[in-house]
């Protein structure tokens, strides 16, 4: 394991677990979310997302950052006071792990964000007016919806899906919302509850997005950081609920196809070019022993402008360091119609 891939390295301990392979975390590095405000529950979510290699991170807000809020918005120093949030913060998740796609988008998320389709929405706002919002593009889109709040020493995530006819929609939980509720700078918080409260956040995308049992909409945590209690329900979707009574998609975990995973023993038996997306260096380093009509380099940042390039006739196989990059540029191209499409196992050369 010394002599592992450097981007293979990276998750070698989550892919450790026997819950989590290199199908899962291929899941992961093809998951395309949106993060909805990078305060106190977007800076402890998004460092462990990104670190778990998801794929696209989108994250939105408007805002600043203010010296008040720095003692639960950890992800910022003092010093960058005055900046704004949301590309700070993906200037923080890039350094972190520069293998993954991190776009800021420095607005207020609106109904006019909602024509961009994620396989997951996580709720990081701090007002009652944004979760509605949330949740009624969850509904339309048909995207679940991880949903989470924090007043003073109380928390609360729930994971929402009220276009299925079988799953609850934030309204659901909350009917009639309140009225006098207070924002963290009315009603006073204390940083770790809504750190704890994010951290949970970015577990529960983890385990939906592997597939994990029990990590399905319905499931609502709550916390007393007072007392350290914590309730773990499952909630039923409410048949009155005018929000979400006509949902009529039937509930299923997400699956998404991937492209095969095959041998180099395999690829001798077929008419194929190899697509090298590592870096120069790297070819440099470790070459591929290829005859040249069956070999081509194209660095993964450069795929999109140089997709043409590539025959539609043959067999693509991709190839990088540790399968990641290549898993891309799979999902990348058969987005754009390429239907035959391998990554080549590195690990088998």
């Amino acid at each position: 394991m010394e002599n592992a891939p450097q981007e293979n390295e990276r998750y070698i301990r989550q892919c450790a677990l026997p819950e989590i392979g290199i199908k899962e975390q291929k899941r992961l590095s093809q998951a395309n979310i949106a993060i909805i405000g990078a305060g106190g529950l977007g800076c402890a979510a998004l460092p462990y997302l990104a670190a778990a290699g998801i794929g696209h991170i989108t994250i939105y807000d408007n805002d600043i950052i203010s010296r008040s809020n720095l003692h639960r918005q950890t992800l910022y120093r003092d010093n960058e006071t005055g900046k704004g949030k949301a590309r700070t913060a993906a200037d923080y998740a890039r350094a972190l792990n520069p293998d993954i796609k991190i776009t800021a988008i420095a607005k207020r998320y609106t109904q006019n964000h909602s024509d961009k389709k994620y396989d997951l929405i996580i709720d990081g706002s701090d007002n009652f007016e944004t979760k509605t919002l949330l949740n009624t593009i969850s509904i339309v889109t048909q995207t679940p919806l991880i949903c989470a709040s924090v007043n003073q020493w109380a928390g609360q995530i729930g994971i929402f899906a009220g276009y299925a006819k079988n799953k609850p929609c934030y309204h659901c939980l909350f009917p009639a919302l309140p009225s006098d509720a207070r924002n963290c700078n009315e009603a006073g918080i204390l940083g770790t509850s809504a750190g704890i409260t994010g951290l949970y956040e970015a577990h529960i995308t983890l385990g939906y997005l592997i597939g994990l049992n029990g990590f399905e909409p319905g499931r609502i945590l709550s916390f007393d950081f007072k007392t350290l209690r914590m309730q773990n329900l499952t909630l039923n979707k409410d048949k009155s609920c005018h929000h979400c009574k006509d949902g009529t998609q039937i509930w299923t975990p997400q699956e998404k196809k991937m492209a095969e995973l095959i041998s180099m023993k395999d690829l001798k038996e077929k008419d194929f070019l190899i697509v090298d997306v590592r870096t120069d260096q790297e070819i440099v380093s470790d070459p591929v022993q290829c005859a040249a009509e069956n070999y081509m380099h194209m660095e993964l940042q450069t795929v999109p402008a140089r997709h043409e390039e590539l025959p539609k006739d043959k067999l693509i196989a991709l190839l990088c360091a540790g399968n990641i990059r290549s898993v891309k540029a799979a999902d990348y191209l058969e987005g754009l119609g390429y239907d035959n499409i391998i990554v080549l196992d590195k690990f088998s050369l």
